[in-house]
């Protein structure tokens, strides 16, 4: 089956700062991924990429042609003189194809799986039922593919509970960002680390890439130590040399950090597709 999304050699900086350097990344019909990586990182920067609000400095990224995508941003949006249920039925602007007479059942089938009722006024909410109201102007569409930045905002224990149970069930594809560990250990099918402008994929759940990112660093760490400890000998080595001998004992150093750039490369192409370097994933214990 054809993947849903596809980025290609994408780069993007922010100023003198690169977000993205040439990361790859495909998402299959089905899937769960979230992207997790520290504050500042990019993550949301990527999602803006996938929905053209931003544009990349280089690379391609692919929509399958047809697809309905639908997103649901980070900051609780302001909407004034609005039912529910208009804020709701904005959420069909977006699919031409929709007949007029499917309208009022789409949007009362959605107001009803979330709880919502369409005649309150939406700027009567709280945040988290503004939230919810926002996520289900996002799933009117049926969108085949679904972007979520920060999703559980604003939300109580219950209501994430509710939302873990909703996006299981959810037949399209998922593409999230979030910071609740729990959550992502319950939803996501793949992680996506990004970290220092490169991406990593990382098939299962957040505990098992947190498993496996930990070996990874310790593994890293360890030849790391001992790459600067034989450094370290042979600078003093050197030291202890004399003149005449400085040439030949600083080609062993330059020998050294070659052999040191193999190693890392050689770590970098070891590891799942989508290569990346090695870094905490930057999750919070949040709701747990």
């Amino acid at each position: 089956m054809a993947p849903i999304l596809r980025l290609d050699n994408v780069s993007l900086a922010f100023g003198s700062r690169p977000l993205l350097e040439k990361v790859s990344l495909q998402v299959e019909p089905g899937e769960r991924a979230c992207i997790v990586g520290r504050n500042g990182e990019g993550k949301s920067s990527l999602l803006r990429l996938v929905t053209r609000v931003q544009l990349p400095d280089g690379g391609e990224i692919w929509v399958r042609p047809g697809a309905r995508l639908a997103v649901l941003e980070q900051d609780i949006v302001t909407v004034a003189a609005a039912t529910v249920s208009e804020v709701v039925t904005a959420g069909l602007a977006d699919d031409p194809l929709l007949e007029s007479w499917e309208i009022p059942a789409r949007v009362a089938t959605v107001l009803s799986q979330l709880g919502l009722d369409g005649e309150t006024r939406y700027e009567d909410l709280s945040g988290g039922w503004r939230r919810r109201a926002l996520l289900a102007r996002a799933l009117v569409l049926q969108p085949e593919l679904l972007l979520l930045d920060e999703p559980t905002n604003h939300l109580d224990i219950p209501t994430i509970e509710w939302l873990e149970g909703l996006l299981r069930e959810f037949r399209g594809a998922l593409l999230f960002v979030s910071h609740d560990r729990r959550f992502v250990d319950r939803v996501a099918t793949r992680i996506i680390d990004l970290d220092r402008g490169h991406l990593s994929s990382w098939p299962g759940n957040y505990r098992d890439y947190a498993a496996k990112k930990a070996a990874q660093l310790a593994d890293e760490s360890r030849a790391n130590e001992l790459f600067d400890k034989r450094l370290a000998q042979e600078e003093v080595w050197i030291r202890k040399g004399v003149e005449a001998r400085r040439t030949r004992n600083e080609g062993r150093v330059r020998s050294l950090l070659a052999m040191r750039e193999e190693t890392s490369r050689a770590t970098r192409s070891s590891r799942p597709r989508q290569h990346g370097r090695a870094a905490g994933c930057g999750l919070e214990r949040a709701h747990l």
